[in-house]
């Protein structure tokens, strides 16, 4: 009886697993090379971080919403900019009334705004990028294990993590709770012990099932692995990474004091 309930968790965690691994094709009609996302990113952060001019902050948002529209994302992009362009028109708008009440607001606000391209490439490869493409590109470059292991499971873990949170809202609303802003600023306790404590209770089975699955697949083993997909660098990788490179280059020069 041992051996058949352990047949059958192992059975039930392989078929989760494939299910994982097999995911259909994302929506976007073309994508970036993984390595190239990878590299982009790192430049955006190098960007964010760094002392500069709004230009180099406005050209990366410009240039990650071209990345999405040329991924088939334009309604993604319309999106983000829009977000961007709020979090921007407030950012110059608090700093025109410094006083101690809108200090930590408007660092706050002017923080989030320098990081804002990161999120907005990170959503964009996350949406674009297969997982198995993922682990591929991170073994072609040598990464750890252990590394590889981890990134792949976030990349799967929080797009569930985002349906968990439209699955669990919707439940409310068949319930009978309302989602208006008016009913969460009177009840914020409730409100997030409704969402919440659901959430929670269910991203632990999850990340328990992609732990089972993962181990039924081997993910321990020595062995040296293989991939299905056949990465490759394309022209357009090549253009998006020279413009983001401009991009970073400038903000380095800058910051020694190359460039005014």
């Amino acid at each position: 009886m041992a051996n058949l309930e352990n047949t059958s968790e192992a059975t039930l965690a392989s078929s989760v697993w494939a299910a994982e691994s097999t995911e259909p094709a994302p929506r976007a009609m073309r994508r970036l090379d993984p390595r190239v996302s990878l590299y982009i990113l790192l430049m955006l952060n190098v960007t964010a971080f760094a002392p500069t001019n709004l230009w180099p902050e406005v050209c990366a948002a410009c240039l990650c919403a071209i990345v999405m529209i040329w991924c088939g994302r334009l309604a993604a992009a319309l999106r983000w900019l829009v977000a961007y362009a709020v979090i921007f028109c407030g950012a110059l708008l608090i700093v025109q009334f410094p006083n101690e009440a809108t200090a930590s607001f408007a660092a706050m606000i002017l923080t989030f705004r320098r990081v804002f391209c990161v999120g907005m490439f990170a959503s964009n490869m996350i949406a674009t990028t297969r997982v198995g493409e993922m682990a591929s590109a991170l073994q072609l470059i040598h990464l750890p294990r252990g590394m590889v292991t981890a990134v792949s499971v976030a990349l799967r873990f929080f797009p569930t993590m985002g349906k968990e949170f439209v699955s669990v809202a919707e439940a409310m609303r068949v319930r009978g709770y309302s989602l208006t802003p008016a009913s969460v600023l009177r009840h914020p306790a409730l409100f997030a012990e409704n969402l919440m404590v659901p959430v929670v209770s269910r991203l632990a089975i999850v990340a328990d099932e992609l732990s089972n699955a993962a181990i039924v697949r081997g993910i321990d083993s020595d062995a040296k692995r293989t991939s299905y997909y056949e990465l490759k660098v394309s022209g357009a990788d090549v253009v998006f990474l020279i413009l983001f490179t401009a991009v970073s280059a400038y903000v380095v020069l800058f910051k020694f004091g190359v460039v005014a």
